[in-house]
């Protein structure tokens, strides 16, 4: 139900921009490597701003991370790696609003699919479903009236098929263009 009621919300801020003032919608697109583990992310978002300081985004997103083997004095190590292809729902909340530079949160969650690598040591391929929640922060800059730079940090944990738990933590930097 409370569903229902945030898509009515969306919709009616989407088509009555007086009764929403700042409302705008926007464009984002960043990429970066991973920080917990090599590799590297890339994500795509369109959003609605019902005010300067809050977005609601939908966005899609591909993680992938390198296969590794670590060696110790007795001991051998693997990591398997892979590529994670998710949707996304996150909230973002800039407390300075979007025209000026400053922080911004951000939380929501994320699901679709993650496709482990195939090597040597792991020959199997494997299609795994893939859910998340996540978390992080940024900064924006603004850098005319419509165009906004950002970095951003953010941690995903989550499930993925029968593999387990995940832990996912990329470092983007990207644009936002809004109109």
């Amino acid at each position: 139900m409370r569903i229902v009621q945030i898509l009515m919300c969306c919709v009616l801020l989407a088509f009555c921009p007086s009764a929403a003032h700042g409302q705008s919608f926007e464009l984002y697109g960043s990429a970066g490597p991973t920080i917990t583990d090599a590799g590297l992310s890339v994500a795509a978002a369109v959003g609605v701003s019902p005010t300067s300081r809050l977005t609601l985004l939908a966005g899609i997103e591909r993680t992938h991370l390198f296969s590794q083997n670590r060696r110790e004095t007795d001991s051998i190590s693997y990591f398997r790696g892979g590529t994670y292809l998710l949707g996304s729902a996150e909230l973002r909340f800039a407390p300075r609003g979007r025209d000026r530079v400053g922080p911004f949160a951000v939380g929501g969650f994320a699901a679709g699919v993650s496709r482990p690598n195939v090597n040597e040591v792991f020959p199997t391929p494997a299609i795994n479903g893939a859910r998340a929640v996540f978390g992080g922060g940024g900064v924006l800059v603004p850098l005319g009236q419509r165009l906004t730079a950002c970095a951003e940090v953010r941690m995903l944990i989550g499930t993925e098929g029968n593999e387990g738990l995940v832990a996912v933590a990329p470092f983007r930097v990207g644009v936002a263009w809004r109109f």
